[in-house]
């Protein structure tokens, strides 16, 4: 039986594959019903403001903000002052460094989130979703 089970996702692959517009069964879907805690995105940060600009303390110190910041809702981080958990709405126009395309016309402000002390890092929320634009970890993207 675990031969065919296992052949069965074969197929579905190849079904997809060949375009077939098919919903793969809820055992394999991973459900999000509660969409009220950040998941963190860095797929579209800009090339000259990401952790490869940052020092090792830095990365850690980004890296245990997020972890902290996963566990709380977004309403918790909305009520917490902006310099510590909470944010802090960066108007777009303000910014001293051009945005990636990803962030489109209609995208008013980036929401400023702080690690280190009060070293911010800049992200576009959709929905559930943090895509980490900017690490400004020199204070340079936006005038504080």
């Amino acid at each position: 039986m675990a031969k065919n089970k296992g052949k069965a996702r074969f197929n579905h692959i190849q079904q997809a594959q060949k375009g077939f517009n098919h919903t793969p069964p809820t055992e394999n879907r991973i459900s999000m019903p509660d969409h009220k805690h950040p998941v963190f995105c860095f797929k579209h940060v800009h090339p000259d403001h990401n952790l490869n600009e940052c020092t090792a303390d830095e990365k850690v110190s980004l890296l245990e903000q997020i972890v902290r910041l996963s566990q709380m809702t977004w309403d918790e981080i909305e009520r917490t002052h902006r310099h510590g958990m909470g944010s802090e709405k960066i108007e777009v126009n303000s910014l001293k460094v051009k945005c990636p395309e990803f962030i489109t016309d209609d995208v008013n402000y980036l929401l400023s989130l702080r690690f280190q002390g009060k070293k911010p890092f800049l992200i576009h929320r959709d929905r559930f979703i943090c895509h980490v634009i900017f690490i400004d970890n020199k204070f340079s993207v936006y005038k504080h």
